[in-house]
């Protein structure tokens, strides 16, 4: 393998492990939040109402544990999707990324992906039943067009992959 994929791998692989630690990270503050919401309520209740964020801050803390255990699971899928990318930039290290195992992985992250996006739209229609129009966390969520384009391309990549595998394996049950 050249020098310069080696390296490209190897920053890879050490921005994917960044990654993971700030999803870890940001696991942990949603856990926290979440934990301090149920705790401190009546303080949470008094710096909500000098908010201009909340709506009604009365009759939010069931959506707002709602939101946070739906920030939570999109959490989880994205600590997924980094660990199949680990492993396939494993196995692209050993020199054979087209093999079936990295066409499964890239199919699982497409339906992680699809995961996140549906995960997505409960997350944007409780921040917008529950922010002031006006506040940027009103338009926390919802479809993406980029995230659907990165499903496409996931699928289309497992499907190339797949093709690639198949091809290699071809080959060499004719030599």
């Amino acid at each position: 393998m050249p020098a310069q994929h080696s390296t490209l791998l190897g920053v890879t692989r050490g921005l994917l492990w960044l990654m993971l630690g700030l999803v870890a990270a940001a696991a942990l503050l949603v856990l926290a939040v979440g934990i301090a919401l149920v705790a401190a309520w009546p303080d949470v209740m008094v710096e909500l109402k000098n908010s201009k964020t909340f709506i009604d801050p009365g009759i939010i803390q069931p959506q707002l544990l709602w939101m946070m255990a739906v920030l939570a699971a999109i959490l989880a899928v994205a600590a997924f999707v980094l660990r199949q990318l680990q492993a396939m930039v494993a196995s692209a290290a050993t020199g054979d990324p087209f093999v079936p195992a990295n066409a499964q992985r890239l199919r699982r992250i497409g339906w992680a992906l699809v995961a996140a996006q549906l995960l997505a739209i409960p997350l944007h229609m409780i921040a917008n039943s529950i922010a002031a129009a006006h506040s940027e966390f009103a338009g926390m969520g919802g479809l993406s067009l980029n995230n659907i384009l990165a499903i496409l391309l996931a699928f289309v990549l497992a499907a190339v992959f797949e093709q690639g595998a198949a091809m290699r394996d071809e080959l060499e049950g004719t030599i």
